[in-house]
């Protein structure tokens, strides 16, 4: 279960990296709109954990695949 609500959040939520918005894959992790960067950034415990340290960068068509999975 999110720690957050999607609804309220997600709007305001930025990579910290490329500031592009977020796209929510389920309750599992948010990814960045950004295709230059092609960053993952995991939730925890519900909670979205948007450290560049703890993003994963994505090959292009892993990073096509979550964006078509995103809820948002």
């Amino acid at each position: 279960m999110l720690a957050f609500d999607p609804a309220i959040l997600l709007p305001k939520l930025r990579c910290p990296v490329s500031h592009q918005p977020l796209k929510l894959v389920g309750e599992e992790c948010l990814v960045s709109t950004d295709a230059k960067t092609r960053l993952r950034y995991p939730i925890v415990d519900g909670i979205p954990v948007l450290l560049e340290e703890e993003a994963t960068a994505l090959n292009e068509s892993d990073w096509q695949a979550l964006l078509a999975r995103a809820d948002g």
